[in-house]
């Protein structure tokens, strides 16, 4: 170990003990430029929310790479020249990922085989059901039932619910959306899909007070509509095809480029990508 990469480490090991202020020092090397350790510091802030002593090991590790990444990106970018790049952590993302789009190019196409073989692995998923709910709630059996009377007498059920309701969504007329049969408390799981759509239930004792319900529609269980499953396995199929692009195209510039850490200077236990020394070629 070279001498003069001891004392940096023992003096970021003398601020975690006395509370002094960042050190200046350089951390990484990424091409010809160093990443200093105050600005990782001041990174790791302003992700967290906390102060850099508080981080653990695995999250300063994670947003290390991460801060390193982008290093290796602006330094492919700028080519010799200088690149100003945005220090606050979104604008700072957003800039990086124009210059990677324009490294690295777009994904590859999707292979329509592994599409189609996505939609028939999903098409045999069976979902539970589902039910559009609306909902009232109160604070006694007596109101509930009084409540119940009303509807049965020809009230309608999102004016009676704004005007006697107290839950959260008494305003929209107590539409919950669309409801997962098993997600909720077994009693009022069992309430709600028993019922067909358009039926209310009887008032019903919950965590919070008496519900009544009405069921709008009801999706049996069963596998979803291919026509709803090919968009979503697309989207995902190509993020995590953009996803891997970008971590490849990443190390490549990163071995073009050359990243080296010095680990004496951390005052974490790095278990990070960077782990060894990365030199350009």
């Amino acid at each position: 170990m070279r001498v003069g990469l001891v004392l940096p480490g023992l003096l970021i090991g003398l601020c975690l003990s006395f509370g002094c202020g960042t050190d200046d020092g350089a951390l990484a090397k990424v091409g010809d430029e160093s990443v200093s350790v105050s600005a990782f510091q001041e990174h790791l802030g302003a992700v967290t929310g906390e102060t850099w002593q508080g981080v653990t090991d695995q999250v300063a590790s994670r947003l290390l790479d991460q801060f390193l990444d982008q290093e290796v990106v602006v330094a492919a970018a700028s080519a010799g020249h200088e690149m100003a790049v945005p220090t606050e952590p979104g604008a700072r993302s957003a800039r990086v990922r124009q210059l990677l789009e324009e490294l690295c190019g777009p994904p590859p196409p999707l292979s329509e085989d592994v599409v189609a073989a996505e939609v028939e692995n999903a098409s045999r998923t069976v979902r539970p059901a589902r039910a559009r709910v609306r909902q009232m709630l109160l604070d006694t059996k007596e109101a509930a039932e009084a409540a119940r009377r009303q509807l049965d007498e020809g009230a309608d059920f999102a004016e009676l619910s704004r005007s006697v309701s107290r839950a959260p969504n008494a305003g929209n007329g107590g539409d919950l959306g669309y409801l997962t049969q098993g997600g909720l408390s077994e009693n009022l799981d069992e309430v709600i899909f028993a019922l067909q759509a358009g039926e209310i239930s009887a008032p019903v004792r919950g965590p919070s007070g008496y519900h009544i319900f009405q069921v709008l529609d009801v999706i049996p269980a069963g596998p979803a509509p291919r026509e709803e499953i090919e968009p979503e396995v697309r989207r995902r199929l190509s993020e995590e095809a953009a996803r891997a692009h970008a971590a490849e195209c990443v190390r490549r510039l990163a071995s073009e480029v050359g990243v080296e850490v010095f680990r004496d200077r951390l005052w974490f236990r790095y278990q990070g990508r960077y782990t060894g020394e990365t030199h350009a070629s």
